[in-house]
């Protein structure tokens, strides 16, 4: 399983860049968006507390200011 943090500027419709957070492991990102880890299957819009928990815990920096961002469990 891969999970990833697809990145958005405020302003645009399309994704910038999406971040591979693999190595926090599923339970703890399904822990930050508040579901079993059985049911991440789908995107999740993150609110800046989820996304900075996930920035620290993935050692990434995020612009909280400029971006939006969205969490996803994938199939590798």
């Amino acid at each position: 399983m891969k999970i990833l943090i697809t990145v958005y500027r405020k302003d645009s419709d399309s994704p910038e860049r999406e971040l591979d957070v693999s190595g926090i492991g599923l339970e703890a990102a399904a822990d930050v968006v508040g579901i079993p880890a059985d049911r991440l299957v789908d995107v999740y819009p993150l609110d800046e507390s989820q996304a900075a928990v996930l920035g620290r815990l993935a050692d990434v920096s995020l612009d909280l200011d400029s971006n939006e961002y969205f969490l996803e469990a994938v199939e590798d």
